[in-house]
């Protein structure tokens, strides 16, 4: 069995949307990331991941969400409010493609949506949320635990 895995989603050039692709790029060098974890930048499509999603048995996936709460703010969201809360620039939102992804595998997926309030084209993430990433890092490893 592969170990389990967190896959950071979103396009590093656009800004805060790619805060999932910076959250994962971090966890991989950090060295609280727990053995038999792995960390994989995911970019904007969680369905081009699925061979590296087979034979896991859990997957954290980390994306960016426009809501009303502060930037930086990480929350679990549940497979129904998925689609009720969570605008996406992908095709299908991440929900859709873990909806699709377990009809083929057995694999236990959480969605954690951190919060953003822009996405533009820009190589960083803004100010805001690049302070907030301690916070966001250390939410994501208390997932793990």
């Amino acid at each position: 069995m592969k170990p389990v895995a967190v896959i950071g989603l979103g396009n590093p050039l656009m800004g805060d949307d790619g805060i999932g692709w910076h959250v994962a790029e971090r966890l991989a060098a950090d060295p609280r990331l727990p053995d038999g974890v792995e960390a994989i930048q995911g970019g904007t499509d969680l369905l081009r991941c699925a061979a590296r999603i087979e034979g896991r048995r859990r997957v954290i996936v980390v994306d960016a969400v426009r809501d009303d709460a502060a930037p930086g703010t990480v929350s679990e969201i549940g497979e129904g409010e998925a689609e009720e809360r969570q605008e996406h620039a992908h095709h299908l939102s991440a929900a859709q493609a873990m909806g699709l992804l377990r009809m083929t595998m057995p694999v236990s997926f959480t969605l954690l949506g951190v919060s953003v309030s822009q996405a533009r084209m820009e190589e960083r993430l803004s100010a805001e949320l690049a302070g907030r990433m301690p916070a966001i890092l250390d939410r994501v490893l208390e997932e793990l635990r």
